[in-house]
Protein backbone atom coordinates (compact mmCIF):
# COMPACT_ATOMS: atom_id res chain seq x y z
CA UNK A 1 0.00 0.00 0.00
CA UNK A 2 2.51 2.34 0.87
CA UNK A 3 4.57 1.85 -2.33
CA UNK A 4 0.68 2.15 -4.42
CA UNK A 5 0.84 5.37 -2.21
CA UNK A 6 4.06 6.89 -3.42
CA UNK A 7 3.97 6.15 -7.03
CA UNK A 8 0.45 7.90 -6.97
CA UNK A 9 1.94 10.68 -6.00
CA UNK A 10 5.15 10.27 -8.05
CA UNK A 11 2.90 9.91 -10.98
CA UNK A 12 0.55 13.24 -9.81
CA UNK A 13 3.44 15.28 -9.15
CA UNK A 14 5.03 14.33 -12.77
CA UNK A 15 1.61 14.90 -14.39
CA UNK A 16 1.18 18.92 -12.84
CA UNK A 17 5.21 19.68 -13.75
CA UNK A 18 4.08 18.06 -17.41
CA UNK A 19 1.08 20.33 -17.25
CA UNK A 20 2.59 23.37 -16.11
CA UNK A 21 5.07 22.93 -19.02
CA UNK A 22 3.19 22.05 -21.68
CA UNK A 23 1.04 25.41 -20.64
CA UNK A 24 3.69 27.38 -19.67
CA UNK A 25 2.01 27.79 -16.52
CA UNK A 26 2.43 31.19 -14.76
CA UNK A 27 4.71 33.03 -18.12
CA UNK A 28 2.35 35.48 -19.98
CA UNK A 29 4.10 38.08 -22.38
CA UNK A 30 2.52 41.49 -23.34
CA UNK A 31 0.25 42.31 -26.40
CA UNK A 32 2.66 44.42 -28.63
CA UNK A 33 1.11 47.68 -30.41
CA UNK A 34 -0.44 46.87 -33.42
CA UNK A 35 -2.60 49.69 -34.03
CA UNK A 36 -1.91 52.16 -36.48
CA UNK A 37 0.39 49.58 -38.50
CA UNK A 38 0.11 47.99 -41.76
CA UNK A 39 -1.51 44.85 -42.13
CA UNK A 40 1.78 43.02 -43.22
CA UNK A 41 3.92 44.44 -40.17
CA UNK A 42 1.47 43.57 -37.62
CA UNK A 43 1.25 39.99 -39.00
CA UNK A 44 4.85 40.04 -38.99
CA UNK A 45 4.96 41.09 -35.34
CA UNK A 46 2.98 38.57 -34.36
CA UNK A 47 4.26 35.47 -35.92
CA UNK A 48 7.77 36.89 -34.16
CA UNK A 49 6.08 36.27 -31.05
CA UNK A 50 4.17 33.06 -31.53
CA UNK A 51 1.12 34.51 -31.35
CA UNK A 52 -2.00 33.11 -33.87
CA UNK A 53 -4.39 36.27 -35.52
CA UNK A 54 -7.82 36.67 -36.67
CA UNK A 55 -8.52 39.53 -39.53
CA UNK A 56 -11.91 41.38 -40.07
CA UNK A 57 -12.21 44.33 -42.28
CA UNK A 58 -13.90 47.65 -41.79
CA UNK A 59 -14.51 50.80 -44.10
CA UNK A 60 -13.35 54.02 -42.44
CA UNK A 61 -11.91 57.59 -43.15
CA UNK A 62 -10.70 57.83 -39.85
CA UNK A 63 -7.52 55.35 -40.78
CA UNK A 64 -5.08 54.66 -44.25
CA UNK A 65 -6.61 51.78 -45.77
CA UNK A 66 -4.36 48.41 -44.90
CA UNK A 67 -3.75 49.64 -41.81
CA UNK A 68 -4.81 47.96 -38.31
CA UNK A 69 -7.72 49.90 -36.88
CA UNK A 70 -8.77 48.55 -33.90
CA UNK A 71 -7.25 44.85 -31.88
CA UNK A 72 -8.27 42.74 -29.09
CA UNK A 73 -7.19 42.28 -26.85
CA UNK A 74 -5.66 45.76 -25.93
CA UNK A 75 -1.96 46.80 -26.56
CA UNK A 76 0.31 45.59 -23.14
CA UNK A 77 -2.29 43.12 -22.03
CA UNK A 78 -0.54 39.84 -20.41
CA UNK A 79 -1.18 36.88 -22.44
CA UNK A 80 0.27 33.44 -23.30
CA UNK A 81 1.67 32.24 -26.69
CA UNK A 82 -0.30 31.20 -29.13
CA UNK A 83 -2.89 33.41 -27.41
CA UNK A 84 -5.09 34.43 -30.73
CA UNK A 85 -5.02 38.12 -31.31
CA UNK A 86 -8.09 39.97 -33.30
CA UNK A 87 -6.89 42.63 -35.90
CA UNK A 88 -9.67 45.11 -37.19
CA UNK A 89 -8.04 45.99 -40.34
CA UNK A 90 -9.13 49.52 -42.77
CA UNK A 91 -10.53 48.31 -46.28
CA UNK A 92 -9.41 49.56 -49.62
CA UNK A 93 -12.91 49.37 -50.76
CA UNK A 94 -15.85 51.19 -49.01
CA UNK A 95 -18.90 48.90 -48.51
CA UNK A 96 -22.03 49.43 -51.04
CA UNK A 97 -24.99 50.55 -49.40
CA UNK A 98 -28.52 51.38 -51.05
CA UNK A 99 -30.44 54.66 -50.74
CA UNK A 100 -33.73 54.50 -48.55
CA UNK A 101 -36.74 56.16 -48.89
CA UNK A 102 -36.50 60.04 -47.92
CA UNK A 103 -39.05 61.88 -50.00
CA UNK A 104 -41.59 63.87 -47.93
CA UNK A 105 -38.92 62.60 -45.31
CA UNK A 106 -37.95 66.24 -43.04
CA UNK A 107 -34.91 67.20 -43.90
CA UNK A 108 -33.48 66.68 -39.95
CA UNK A 109 -34.78 62.76 -40.36
CA UNK A 110 -33.28 62.50 -43.75
CA UNK A 111 -29.98 63.72 -42.20
CA UNK A 112 -30.34 61.00 -39.31
CA UNK A 113 -30.61 58.74 -41.78
CA UNK A 114 -28.57 59.29 -44.63
CA UNK A 115 -25.87 59.59 -41.53
CA UNK A 116 -26.33 56.27 -40.39
CA UNK A 117 -26.25 54.60 -43.69
CA UNK A 118 -22.30 56.53 -43.81
CA UNK A 119 -23.40 59.09 -46.73
CA UNK A 120 -22.25 62.37 -46.40
CA UNK A 121 -24.88 65.43 -47.43
CA UNK A 122 -23.46 67.44 -50.15
CA UNK A 123 -25.76 70.92 -51.11
CA UNK A 124 -28.68 71.91 -50.27
CA UNK A 125 -30.90 72.54 -53.18
CA UNK A 126 -34.40 74.34 -52.56
CA UNK A 127 -37.30 74.27 -54.86
CA UNK A 128 -40.55 75.50 -54.66
CA UNK A 129 -42.89 74.12 -52.12
CA UNK A 130 -45.13 74.22 -49.22
CA UNK A 131 -43.45 71.43 -47.64
CA UNK A 132 -40.84 73.48 -46.20
CA UNK A 133 -37.27 71.42 -45.07
CA UNK A 134 -38.93 68.33 -46.85
CA UNK A 135 -37.02 66.03 -49.29
CA UNK A 136 -38.22 66.24 -52.24
CA UNK A 137 -35.39 64.27 -54.52
CA UNK A 138 -32.02 62.84 -53.76
CA UNK A 139 -29.27 63.96 -56.74
CA UNK A 140 -25.48 61.94 -57.04
CA UNK A 141 -22.94 63.33 -59.41
CA UNK A 142 -25.62 65.66 -60.58
CA UNK A 143 -27.95 62.98 -61.14
CA UNK A 144 -31.45 62.49 -59.87
CA UNK A 145 -31.36 58.85 -58.20
CA UNK A 146 -34.14 56.69 -56.29
CA UNK A 147 -34.55 54.31 -53.32
CA UNK A 148 -32.47 51.68 -54.00
CA UNK A 149 -29.49 53.27 -55.87
CA UNK A 150 -26.55 51.75 -54.90
CA UNK A 151 -24.01 53.95 -53.65
CA UNK A 152 -20.54 53.93 -51.83
CA UNK A 153 -20.39 54.42 -48.18
CA UNK A 154 -18.94 57.96 -47.35
CA UNK A 155 -19.94 58.94 -50.62
CA UNK A 156 -21.56 62.78 -51.29
CA UNK A 157 -25.46 63.30 -51.94
CA UNK A 158 -27.23 66.27 -52.48
CA UNK A 159 -30.64 66.73 -51.39
CA UNK A 160 -33.54 68.77 -53.28
CA UNK A 161 -35.57 70.32 -50.14
CA UNK A 162 -38.77 72.29 -50.28
CA UNK A 163 -38.33 76.09 -49.28
CA UNK A 164 -42.01 75.92 -47.97
CA UNK A 165 -43.47 79.20 -50.13
CA UNK A 166 -44.70 77.07 -53.41
CA UNK A 167 -44.70 78.94 -56.39
CA UNK A 168 -46.17 81.97 -54.56
CA UNK A 169 -44.74 85.28 -56.55
CA UNK A 170 -44.20 88.61 -54.43
CA UNK A 171 -43.09 92.00 -55.75
CA UNK A 172 -39.06 92.98 -55.53
CA UNK A 173 -38.84 95.88 -52.70
CA UNK A 174 -36.52 99.01 -53.73
CA UNK A 175 -33.72 98.04 -51.86
CA UNK A 176 -32.07 100.73 -53.21
CA UNK A 177 -30.65 103.55 -50.03
CA UNK A 178 -31.56 101.57 -47.72
CA UNK A 179 -28.86 100.55 -44.64
CA UNK A 180 -28.31 97.16 -43.83
CA UNK A 181 -31.00 97.04 -41.10
CA UNK A 182 -33.68 98.36 -43.00
CA UNK A 183 -33.31 96.12 -45.60
CA UNK A 184 -33.38 92.53 -43.65
CA UNK A 185 -36.66 94.48 -42.05
CA UNK A 186 -38.01 94.59 -45.49
CA UNK A 187 -37.10 91.68 -47.24
CA UNK A 188 -38.62 89.87 -43.50
CA UNK A 189 -41.79 91.38 -44.66
CA UNK A 190 -41.63 90.20 -47.90
CA UNK A 191 -40.53 86.69 -46.89
CA UNK A 192 -37.36 87.18 -49.38
CA UNK A 193 -33.96 86.06 -48.19
CA UNK A 194 -30.34 88.11 -48.09
CA UNK A 195 -28.54 86.90 -50.69
CA UNK A 196 -24.62 87.80 -51.07
CA UNK A 197 -23.66 91.26 -49.92
CA UNK A 198 -20.91 92.63 -51.96
CA UNK A 199 -18.82 95.05 -50.40
CA UNK A 200 -17.41 98.58 -51.92
CA UNK A 201 -13.88 98.63 -51.39
CA UNK A 202 -11.60 96.98 -49.05
CA UNK A 203 -14.44 97.39 -45.73
CA UNK A 204 -16.12 94.38 -44.73
CA UNK A 205 -18.54 95.53 -42.12
CA UNK A 206 -22.23 96.49 -42.56
CA UNK A 207 -21.94 98.97 -40.19
CA UNK A 208 -22.71 103.00 -41.58
CA UNK A 209 -23.16 101.24 -45.05
CA UNK A 210 -25.89 102.03 -47.37
CA UNK A 211 -27.09 99.78 -50.63
CA UNK A 212 -26.68 101.50 -53.89
CA UNK A 213 -27.37 98.08 -55.61
CA UNK A 214 -29.18 94.94 -56.10
CA UNK A 215 -30.05 91.89 -57.77
CA UNK A 216 -32.23 91.12 -59.23
CA UNK A 217 -32.87 94.63 -59.77
CA UNK A 218 -36.13 96.82 -58.55
CA UNK A 219 -38.59 97.94 -61.93
CA UNK A 220 -41.57 100.31 -61.60
CA UNK A 221 -43.18 98.09 -64.36
CA UNK A 222 -45.75 95.69 -62.19
CA UNK A 223 -45.79 92.90 -64.25
CA UNK A 224 -42.61 91.90 -64.18
CA UNK A 225 -41.44 92.76 -61.04
CA UNK A 226 -41.84 89.60 -59.44
CA UNK A 227 -39.87 87.09 -57.88
CA UNK A 228 -40.65 84.24 -56.24
CA UNK A 229 -41.75 84.10 -52.43
CA UNK A 230 -38.22 82.52 -50.46
CA UNK A 231 -36.03 84.05 -53.12
CA UNK A 232 -32.74 85.32 -52.67
CA UNK A 233 -31.69 89.31 -53.25
CA UNK A 234 -27.82 90.07 -53.75
CA UNK A 235 -26.90 93.66 -52.14
CA UNK A 236 -24.33 95.68 -53.02
CA UNK A 237 -23.13 97.93 -49.96
CA UNK A 238 -20.84 101.02 -49.67
CA UNK A 239 -20.36 103.38 -46.44
CA UNK A 240 -22.75 105.80 -46.18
Amino acid sequence: MLLIMVALVITLFAAYKWVAFYTKHGQSVPVPVLKGLALSEATDLLDEQNFKYSIDSIYTSLAPAGTVYEQEPEPGAAVKENRTIYLTVVSNTPPIVKLPDLIDVSLREATSILESYGIKIGQLIYKPDLAQNAVLGLVYNGKTVQKGFAIQKGATLDLLVGDGYGNVKVDIPNLTGLNFEEAQFVLNASKLRLGTIIFEGNSTDTFNTKIYKQSPAFSSDTAINKIGQGSAIDIYVKED
